[in-house]
């Protein structure tokens, strides 16, 4: 099998292997990737110049909403690179024949910098760990590829579902099929994700409020609430805070590691109730529109309309699948 060169195959192989972490992917594929995101960003940071001075203004009106919700766009999409981009880089690293356990292990030399620094040994491991560990990884993702053979990715295009999976199976199926947007999930598949994003999501995002408003509670023990006094509440807690805050990363990570997944398996438990899953992006457009007409325009139908598209989303999610003999 070889690999297909240029710029859309390599977005598309992007996507659709991001479940794949035991195949290789070329020199060409990452860095094709690589500037789809550089060029990504510039057009976000662009909206972001142009854009930003009118929502910073506070004007409550709809155009003001409508464009915050534009700027948003791209701070979501993150969220939905960060699962294809781990097994992008995995394969790269197999592809130049290095272990991608090392890539394991130059995260976390690349924490351990801001660990040692705040447990008092000096400002020089905060930079120069991180550092090394940058350039390392650069160096191995410029290596030329060692002439390897593409293995076919495990999951193909149009995939059936499975009726009456349980939740090892669906959850396998889940990362698995994470950037597969053809095919069907059965509700028991989606069902399952649905649970195990819920035991994911649920404690660590209590773990965060709780964190916050206990740090909120300390700021305002102190005084009032002012930067200085913030500041000060994170000092005292030294090596503590360095902690709380790569927990944090580590959490807001495993958030965006569920993000490609989910919407897959949304999209394709749409096909599978016999819906066309154009019908979720419709209902995303209406909720976000509506939601900026509420700036300036509140009422209750306006409330009504959000929860109501909800709703219907979850009906067309628990529907049984149009054809049995098909699954």
């Amino acid at each position: 099998m070889k690999q297909e060169k240029g710029f859309w195959p390599a977005i598309k192989d992007f996507f659709f292997r991001a479940g794949d972490f035991k195949g290789v992917s070329s020199r060409a594929q990452y860095w094709w990737v690589f500037l789809a995101q550089i060029l990504v960003g510039v057009v976000a940071g662009v909206l972001i110049g142009v854009i930003g001075p009118a929502i910073l203004n506070g004007e409550k009106s709809f155009g003001a909403s409508l464009l915050q919700t534009l700027v948003m766009l791209p701070a979501i999409a993150l969220g939905y690179l960060g699962y294809p981009q781990l097994s992008l880089t995995i394969r790269r690293f197999r592809d130049a024949k290095v272990s991608p356990w090392l890539y394991l292990v130059l995260v976390i030399v690349a924490l351990a910098g801001p660990l040692l620094a705040a447990s008092g040994m000096g400002l020089l491991p905060l930079f120069i760990l991180p550092i090394v560990a940058a350039l390392v990884t650069l160096i191995i993702l410029v290596l030329p590829s060692r002439e390897q053979e593409v293995k076919p990715f495990p999951v193909q295009p149009h995939s059936p579902s499975t009726v009456g999976v349980g939740f090892g199976a669906a959850v396998k199926n889940l990362f698995l099929r994470g950037g597969d947007f053809t095919g069907t999930s059965s509700r028991s598949q989606y069902w399952w994700s649905i649970l195990f994003s819920v035991l994911i999501m649920v404690p660590t995002g209590l773990f965060v409020i709780l964190s916050l408003v206990a740090t909120f509670v300390g700021v305002a023990a102190a005084g009032k609430i002012d930067p200085q006094n913030a500041a000060h509440i994170f000092n005292s807690l030294g090596f503590g805070a360095v902690i709380l805050v790569v927990l944090f990363l580590a959490i807001f990570y495993a958030w965006s590691m569920l993000s490609l997944p989910m919407l897959t398996v949304t999209w394709r438990r749409f096909r599978d109730a016999g819906i066309s899953p154009w019908w979720f992006v419709a209902f995303y457009v209406v909720s976000n529109f509506v939601s900026a007409l509420q700036a300036s325009n509140k009422n209750l139908v306006l409330t009504l309309i959000p929860l109501i598209l909800v709703i219907v989303q979850i009906v067309i999610l628990a529907l049984p699948p149009k054809n049995l003999g098909e699954q």
